[in-house]
């Protein structure tokens, strides 16, 4: 396999990952918050640091971007 086809894999994987990590972070924390209010994970730290309470829905939107680009790059291979 050539290195470019190896990087390129390597960067679906990173995309896929960090889509799914940051989603579930994003959106989880807001869901307990809402429901609990308590938040968790790397949303709970910036909202202990003073970001607005959307920051949680921002980081789970940048999730569903990166899903979204992973997938799109996915099926076009």
């Amino acid at each position: 396999m050539s290195r470019t086809k190896t990087r390129n894999r390597t960067a679906d994987k990173t995309l896929w990952l960090a889509g799914v990590l940051f989603a579930v972070q994003g959106f989880g924390s807001a869901i307990t918050e809402a429901q609990w209010d308590t938040s968790f994970g790397v949303a709970g730290i910036l909202r202990a640091a003073g970001a607005p309470s959307w920051a949680d829905l921002a980081l789970g939107t940048v999730g569903a971007v990166f899903l979204l680009i992973a997938a799109y790059r996915a099926v076009r291979r």
